[in-house]
């Protein structure tokens, strides 16, 4: 060995990325690619893989850079970067170290997303008001995940250490590629038919890809008509899958789902023992409230002398008795008083009766006589002021060989109520006589 130099790996990888720092500038260079990965640290950083149809490379953008964003990163994203390579020198690998980021368009797998997701939000398959209100008690849940999966042994722990005693039936399912929605599908109907108090439908974290099959359309379909409360815990928080925003809750992780299904024991516990003194409490003020009751009774006269509560009580007895026979008694007579009256009233009425038909039989005869006697008198009368009206007419008057005259309808009484031509009507007895005056003297 020699001449020859050995060199541990940390400073080969050092050296390494000496020379890439030195010599691969990028500076007005942007890389395109799909974001894929994606990881948002509570610090703030970004961790993700940018990949194309040929290659793929592992990137961060730190907190300061990304707060410079104006929009949000998503997974799927096509994107346009600019920054540094790095050598992360734990691992040996290489690392794109990001300073700016822009959109390039979207991927497809997004643009199929986000068509799906409208298409089923008009349909109305994200509508609050059909999610299932979460059971008052849950004891017998069923789980719909991989069967080797972590995410099935983050659940099984989390009840195990929470509440133990809940019944737990797996429906094993493929969680990944394009087979798994069909195999979801068959295992939640399955589970929908078993009367469990809700079921569970879990995944640990993944790619946006990976992920992809729980945004398949008939899955969607399938858990909006389940009967049986659903809760989804696929991905982590920064996953959103189209099985989250359907299901009548979303968890943002398996450990999540398994605790909103179940109650803490030691909460339970606690709960107990404060329901239990204050059970304890609750009845020892009724106890001694009762206790406090029995001790006024105990020194009542009453019950001191029970002889004198019944003859008080036979007393009153007797007054009440004395009172009804006298009530009864005025009743009595108020009875016969009315029987009286109406036997009155009756013989009354039938004296009325008979009185009425014989005023009723007499009054005919005398309605007639009064009637003869008053067309008499009026007759008389009659006859009178005819006898009257013919001594005084002008008739009469004109028999006995007297006439009268008129000149246009107007009564002649002296000589100045005519004139020369004037025509003069002339009655007489037996008619009228037309002349034409010739001349007017005055005498």
């Amino acid at each position: 060995m020699r001449n020859e130099m050995v060199v541990s790996i940390s400073s080969v990888i050092a050296r390494i990325k000496n020379i890439l720092t030195q010599t691969m500038d990028l500076d007005g260079i942007w890389i395109q690619g799909e974001i894929s990965n994606l990881t948002k640290h509570r610090s703030g950083h970004y961790y993700f893989s940018l990949k194309d149809k040929s290659g793929e490379m592992s990137c961060v953008m730190f907190s300061s850079y990304v707060s410079r964003l104006n929009f949000n990163v998503q997974e799927g994203m096509r994107v346009l970067v600019s920054g540094s390579i790095n050598v992360y020198e734990q691992r040996g690998s290489l690392q794109l170290v990001i300073r700016q980021m822009k959109q390039d368009g979207l991927g497809d797998l997004y643009l199929e997303f986000e068509k799906r997701k409208q298409d089923l939000l008009k349909a109305g398959y994200f509508d609050a008001n059909h999610k299932k209100t979460k059971p008052e008690y849950i004891e017998n849940i069923g789980v719909i995940t991989g069967a080797g999966a972590a995410a099935l042994q983050d659940v099984l722990s989390t009840i195990q250490k929470r509440w133990p005693m809940m019944k737990v039936t797996l429906y094993p399912s493929l969680v990944q590629g394009n087979f798994a929605p069909k195999s979801l599908i068959q295992s939640l109907k399955k589970a929908d038919t078993c009367g469990h108090d809700a079921l569970l439908i879990v995944r640990g974290g993944g790619s946006f890809e990976d992920l992809f099959c729980f945004n398949d359309v008939e899955l969607i379909k399938t858990i909006y008509n389940l009967n049986t409360y659903i809760v989804s815990g696929v991905g982590h928080e920064v996953d959103t899958t189209l099985c989250d925003l359907v299901c009548d809750h979303r968890s943002v992780t398996p450990t999540a789902a398994a605790q909103w299904v179940t109650f803490d024991q030691y909460d339970v516990m606690n709960k107990i023992v404060k329901d239990k003194e204050l059970l304890y409490r609750n009845m020892s003020l009724i106890l001694n409230g009762y206790k406090s009751k029995l001790e006024q009774y105990k020194s009542h006269p009453y019950l001191k002398d029970p002889k004198a509560f019944i003859v008080d009580k036979q007393l009153k007895l007797d007054a009440y008795h004395t009172q009804m026979e006298h009530a009864l008694s005025l009743e009595l007579q108020k009875m016969n008083l009315i029987k009286n009256y109406k036997e009155q009233l009756a013989f009354s009425m039938h004296q009325v009766l008979r009185d009425s038909k014989q005023n009723l039989s007499i009054i005919p005869e005398k309605l007639e006589v009064s009637m003869h006697n008053k067309i008499q008198e009026k007759r008389h009368i009659l006859m009178r002021d005819c006898a009257l009206l013919d001594a005084y007419s002008p008739l009469k008057v004109l028999s006995r060989g007297y006439s009268i005259s008129k000149v246009e309808d107007k009564v002649i009484k002296s000589i100045h109520d005519v004139k020369s031509d004037d025509i003069m009507v002339t009655r007489v007895h037996d008619g009228v006589i037309t002349s034409r005056i010739a001349s007017c003297k005055e005498e």
